[in-house]
């Protein structure tokens, strides 16, 4: 019963640590992408790029 009770411990911290890994990047990195959202398309393929008006 000890070696279950650890092994959930240990799997609850990692999921904790992933979870406000995820918040911390959605609030505070800010994304260096162009302004389509995020896709890499353009580094890619820069003749398709469009226009912003």
């Amino acid at each position: 019963m000890n070696l279950q009770l650890a092994i959930v411990i240990i799997i609850g911290i990692i999921v904790s640590v992933i979870v406000i890994r995820g918040i911390y990047r959605f609030f505070f990195v800010k994304k260096e992408s162009g302004f389509c959202g995020g896709c890499n398309a353009c580094e890619f393929n820069p003749e398709n790029m469009q226009k912003t008006k």
